[in-house]
């Protein structure tokens, strides 16, 4: 079946609702979404933590062999699915440090924490050092995270961390459980500093991808490419896509999170695309809060519900 427009998927109470067009009729199809097993350790922009209950049940459904994740952030797919078997990435170097420790040294990471505290003169003595350790320089960025104004990771043009002082009354700076949970999920995991592209091109049949790159929603029409280029190129974004063809060639799982938009979903014509409706978590009040939607594309239907646009 192909439909003129995407499917709608509206995400309530663990539940998807799939509204679609069969035979000139409306439908809504309910299915059940898993729990995450854990969350991520960190906050980061775009982190998809809302949108992992889905993903947990349409990815490990599939009988696959390796997971892949290279656009990694917070992990909050990689952490929710478990897999047996990964290969994790970023261009973030930071952040990559941070996940090398937990792998390998977790009880040093926990010791090194626990010794902060949550004060505005920690927080901007602890912002203005540069570690040398590896420990030393992933607790850092941990502390940082916890305690800065809205989990923000923001760096200036000389690579400095920014953010200021966050304020939070009782923000849980070594949740060791949390940090023990992490490195055990990570142990079967390669970790790699490295562009989208590197590694997942190893990736074969039966294996699954999950793209998830920075993206702003909200700009559908001219702001677009003036407020995205600025974190993901359209030279990107075509890199992206063309991937995307190759491991479909190869019989890949593909699933990709994006910005939904017209030229995006042009790049994907043989893909199934679906549009989210969820809340929104931007503006001061509720009442400018309103519901806006994101694109989930694969190369195969969801729940056998197909979704290509002609």
């Amino acid at each position: 079946m192909r439909t003129k427009n995407p499917v709608k998927i509206e995400l309530s109470n663990g539940e998807a609702i799939f509204h679609s067009t069969r035979n000139g009729k409306r439908t809504a199809d309910i299915f059940e979404t898993k729990r995450p097993h854990s969350e991520p350790i960190l906050k980061w922009a775009g982190g998809k933590q809302w949108l992992t209950p889905l993903l947990n049940s349409i990815i490990s459904k599939e009988n696959y062999g390796t997971y892949f994740e290279p656009f990694l952030g917070a992990g909050s797919c990689f952490f929710a699915i478990s897999p047996e078997k990964a290969v994790i990435s970023d261009l973030n170097e930071e952040l990559i440090g941070v996940y090398e420790v937990l792998k390998k040294d977790v009880k040093g990471l926990i010791l090194k924490m626990s010794r902060f505290s949550n004060n505005s003169q920690t927080f901007y003595r602890v912002r203005a050092q540069s570690p040398r350790s590896e420990v030393g320089k992933a607790a850092r960025l941990i502390y940082l995270n916890k305690t800065c104004w809205n989990g923000l990771y923001r760096v200036n043009r000389d690579g400095n961390f920014n953010v200021p002082f966050g304020q939070h009354k009782n923000p849980k700076i070594c949740d060791k459980q949390k940090l023990i949970e992490a490195s055990v999920r990570l142990r079967s995991a390669k970790i790699e500093n490295c562009d989208f592209s590197k590694r997942i091109r190893s990736a074969k049949n039966g294996d699954v991808v999950y793209f998830d790159p920075p993206y702003i929603t909200g700009h559908q029409n001219n702001g677009f490419h003036m407020y995205n280029s600025k974190l993901f190129s359209w030279e990107d974004q075509l890199r992206l896509s063309e991937i995307g063809q190759e491991l479909k060639k190869k019989r890949v799982h593909v699933v990709i999170s994006n910005a939904d938009h017209e030229e995006i979903k042009r790049l994907y014509t043989d893909f199934h695309y679906y549009r989210i409706f969820r809340k929104s978590l931007i503006g001061g009040k509720n009442a400018r809060r309103g519901l806006i939607s994101e694109a989930l594309i694969t190369n195969y239907p969801l729940f056998g519900i197909e979704s290509k646009v002609k």
